[in-house]
């Protein structure tokens, strides 16, 4: 299983699958296609995943911090740039989680 891990982990940050994954999943994200992810929407986001993952979902508190995570420009708001960190963490903890 490792060895196919290695192998999804490789496939999937090719850059054109890798970039495929951020633009549809940024595009469903951004709810309001103000081109980028505001706080409410991040809440959203996160819970969605959460869910998907069995974990508890987010609370106000987590939403916050991970917007001033990611919002390295400190706009208050994710660009496709930043939103980019996120994805490929959800990517390879769902590649970890899998037996």
């Amino acid at each position: 299983m490792e060895e196919q891990k290695k192998e999804l982990r490789k496939k999937i940050l090719d850059e054109n699958i890798f970039g495929a994954i951020v633009d549809n999943t940024f595009r469903n994200a951004d709810i309001n296609n103000s081109g980028y992810i505001e706080k409410k929407e991040l809440y959203i986001l996160l819970n969605k995943i959460r869910q998907n993952l069995d974990i508890p979902l987010a609370r106000e508190e987590d939403v916050n911090n991970e917007l001033i995570r990611l919002d390295t420009n400190k706009d208050g708001k994710i660009s496709k740039e930043e939103f980019r960190v996120l994805v490929k963490e959800i990517t390879m903890f769902s590649i970890d989680q899998l037996e």
